[in-house]
């Protein structure tokens, strides 16, 4: 009974917050070029960051000027802090940015960090030019206005199975989806049940949102800034690893792969989300470890620890989409 008493005050709570931002009395500050909003209603992992790298290529690739801004989750430096400018990585250390901030750096995309990402943006366009910034985890950042919400949702934990914090993971009502322009749906090949799938469709042709569905591809795995092909698995005891906010999304991808490329998983190990592997102890009992390329990039002096190389692929009129809403093209 408390937790769902906590859970109610909880969600009057985040319903007074976003009134006050909707209705002015709390004050929203624009940036002089258009924001992308990618976040979602609930805590934990449901794909903003590969979505977020995926939108920063496409617009790359057709020759727009990207900048991410970020909050930088955990990370050790204070203020607002230029990461990368494109080109270079300006900072020597992921716990200066945070990990998913580093690893969008690393992908050749401008990453600004800072608990203002109005201030962020300020000084991205100091440093360079910008023709469009991307809000990462920005769905309950109100105080910076945003052309275009990106929701993501996880099709095997979708928000609207879901609770309320404590007694779930939400950090919004489900019915605060509206406030969404365009819904991406991630994982769906995850879900093979056909039932379950046809649920998941058209309960969210029902919200009556545009949607995407991701399409989710591990292309290698990758070792020290080497790339080897999936086949370099074939008849290796593997350990697994993540700290993820969806560790078992993760176990399930490389379950997965064992059949296609004849490998044996002989031990799995979870770590909490953003876990920082300070003193990390894996033991010598397999022929590799394999992990995620965020959680990779914490670990250092291990040869035997590799990632899997994942990106998304959606359907040209995400990208169209996008453009439409922002007069971009």
């Amino acid at each position: 009974m408390f937790r769902k008493t906590l859970s109610y005050v909880y969600g009057s709570g985040a319903f007074i917050r976003r009134s006050l931002y909707n209705t002015g009395i709390l004050k929203v500050k624009r940036l002089p070029v258009p924001v992308i909003s990618i976040g979602n209603l609930s805590v934990g992992g449901t794909g903003k960051t590969p979505l977020t790298i995926y939108t920063a290529k496409k617009l790359q690739e057709i020759g727009k000027k990207v900048c991410i801004l970020s909050r930088g989750y955990k990370r050790k430096s204070k203020g607002t802090v230029v990461i990368s400018d494109g080109q270079k990585i300006l900072v020597n250390d992921y716990k200066i940015s945070g990990d998913e901030p580093y690893l969008m750096a690393l992908k050749k995309i401008p990453v600004v960090v800072s608990p203002s990402r109005y201030e962020g943006g300020i000084k991205a366009l100091e440093h360079m030019e910008v023709d469009v910034f991307i809000l990462d985890d920005g769905f309950q950042h109100f105080q910076l206005y945003r052309d275009v919400d990106i929701l993501t949702v996880d099709a095997t934990k979708p928000f609207w199975e879901d609770k309320l914090l404590p007694v779930g993971h939400l950090r919004e009502p489900k019915s605060f989806y509206k406030y969404g322009d365009i819904i991406v749906l991630n994982k769906f090949a995850s879900v093979r049940d056909e039932l379950v799938r046809k649920k998941l469709l058209n309960t969210i042709k029902n919200l009556d949102k545009p949607y995407f569905i991701s399409d989710e591809r591990i292309k290698n795995i990758i070792s020290d800034g080497t790339r080897f092909p999936l086949e370099f698995l074939k008849g290796k005891k593997v350990g697994i690893f993540s700290g993820l906010g969806n560790n078992k999304q993760f176990f399930y991808t490389v379950e997965n792969l064992t059949e296609i490329y004849s490998f044996e998983i002989v031990k799995k190990i979870s770590f909490p989300d953003h876990y920082d592997y300070e003193n990390i102890d894996l033991p010598n009992e397999v022929d590799l470890w394999l992990t995620t390329e965020k959680d990779i990039i914490k670990i250092r002096n291990r040869k035997d620890v590799f990632a899997l190389e994942y990106e998304l692929e959606l359907e040209p009129k995400y990208l169209e989409f996008i453009l439409d809403k922002l007069k971009l093209k």
